[in-house]
C-alpha cells in the first residue's frame, strides 16, 4: 500500500533505534556508520546528533544526499529511505530535540559546543517485508522532471 502522507514514516519507523548512515565523501566512496534516532519524529523529518567535525558532517555538506537503512533482526524486515541530510549548528534547537539514546554517542550530552544536528528529509522510503520478501513504496516525493 503505497502512500504520500509522511505520518506513514513515523510508523514504520517506530520500532526501530538505530539507522545505518550512508553518505559520499568528497573522495567518492560511500561511507556508512551506526546512528541513533531521535525516538519521536518531527513530521517526516528524521534527527541524529553528531560531533560537528565529524566524517559524515563534512561528507553532507560536500553531497546532502543519503541513505538510512533501519533492519530488524527478528523479522527480516528492512526500511530504506533515501533523501537530503543537512548539518543543523543551532543549540536552542539542539536542546529541545535532545533525546537521551543520543548520550550513549555524546556522553558529555549538551555540553560541548561541538554537538550538532542532522536532519534527513526522506524522498523515498521503501519497507522490504522479511518473511514475503515483499517492496512496498511508503513514502515518494514526486520527482521533478529529468
Amino acid at each position: 500500500m503505497r502512500t504520500d502522507d509522511p505520518g506513514a514514516i513515523a510508523t514504520a519507523l517506530a520500532p526501530f533505534r538505530t539507522a545505518i548512515l550512508t553518505t559520499r565523501g568528497a573522495d567518492g566512496h560511500l561511507r556508512c556508520r551506526p546512528m541513533a534516532m531521535r525516538h519521536a519524529l518531527r513530521g517526516e523529518e528524521i534527527w541524529f546528533a553528531s560531533a560537528a567535525d565529524s566524517g559524515k558532517c563534512r561528507d553532507l555538506e560536500h553531497d546532502p544526499r543519503c541513505a538510512l537503512v533501519f533492519f530488524d533482526s527478528a523479522s527480516g524486515t528492512t526500511v530504506s529511505v533515501s533523501g537530503q541530510g543537512e548539518v543543523i549548528r543551532d543549540r536552542k534547537l539542539t536542546a529541545s530535540l535532545w533525546d537521551r539514546s543520543w548520550d550513549r554517542w555524546v556522553p558529555a550530552g549538551l555540553e560541548p559546543s561541538e554537538v550538532v544536528l542532522l536532519r534527513v528529509i526522506p524522498q523515498l522510503v521503501e519497507r522490504h517485508d522479511g518473511a514475503t520478501g515483499r517492496v512496498e513504496i511508503l513514502f515518494e516525493v514526486a520527482r521533478r522532471g529529468r
